[in-house]
């Protein structure tokens, strides 16, 4: 059985294996080749939606033509993630009377009437590409961006694979793709966040409302208490006539007097007017 293990450093957590658990054989179900023969990256696209996961195009492969397993070497995703499926050393079924000399790439989609790859894939095309070119040597014919082709550029081919507008965004996969992808966001999540904080800022309006109403009580306690030890003032004992006896300070004042000094301390006036 041919196996050849694959460690792309460049994709990190992008890059799956898949070749033990996709339906058919990745490993027998067509020759092996050595690795010698191979002379072009052949990049292809699915022809389809890019929602589909790489299982239902290998049944598709599988229950329409016949193959005994899927026809590429790798599928990359809508996403960006690149899906190893078929062993490097098999020959598969991608390019007709050229699969010993190829190593299938296929880009999930539709890339017709001037559609083209995501950013994530073409960035991940990028670094595939590059690590076979600059960084894998036992593909020792494959070693310059030259080996890069379209299906539809490869000889004998009569096909439009991988799309009408291949050699614009064939330059995006050698130069690569400069920033990151930004996805356009769902607009029913947003509308719900919208409510969300709609909802949040309504209770804490009632809260400040709520609060409001409180402080102001408080005013009201305070004047009502203030009032009070006005009242009282009068009937107290003047200095004159005290005399020289001490001036005992009714207790009842005491407390009332405390109390508006621990009010306004708590609830300094204007503070509800601040809010």
């Amino acid at each position: 059985m041919a196996k050849t293990d694959l460690s792309i450093p460049s994709l990190g957590k992008k890059y799956v294996d898949l070749r033990d658990s996709i339906p058919g054989d990745s490993y027998n179900f067509s020759w092996v080749r050595p690795l010698s023969q191979v002379n072009y990256l052949a990049i292809h696209h699915s022809n389809g939606p890019d929602t589909k996961t790489p299982d239902e195009i290998a049944e598709v492969h599988i229950n329409n033509n016949g193959w005994g397993g899927i026809g590429y070497h790798f599928l990359i995703a809508k996403d960006g993630t690149v899906f190893y499926v078929g062993d490097i050393s098999t020959a598969r079924a991608n390019v007709a009377n050229l699969n010993e000399q190829v190593l299938g790439i296929c880009i999930i989609g539709n890339f017709t009437e001037g559609r083209s790859p995501s950013s994530s894939q073409l960035d991940s095309a990028n670094k595939l590409c590059d690590f076979f070119i600059n960084n894998y040597p036992d593909l020792s014919n494959v070693n310059s961006w030259d080996k890069l082709r379209g299906h539809k550029e490869l000889p004998g081919q009569s096909t439009p694979c991988p799309g009408d507008n291949w050699p614009e965004w064939r330059i995006q996969i050698v130069e690569g793709v400069s920033g990151p992808e930004v996805d356009t966001p769902d607009p029913s999540i947003l509308e719900s966040q919208v409510n969300n904080l709609q909802t949040s800022l309504a209770s804490v309006n009632q809260q400040l409302i709520f609060l409001q109403e409180a402080l102001q009580e408080r005013e009201q306690e305070i004047n009502i208490l203030k009032a009070a030890a006005a009242a009282l003032q009068p009937v107290l004992p003047q200095p004159a006539q005290l005399g020289t006896t001490e001036i005992r300070v009714d207790t009842t004042l005491t407390i009332v007097g405390a109390l508006i000094n621990l009010y306004q301390i708590i609830f300094p006036p204007g503070k509800a007017d601040a809010i």
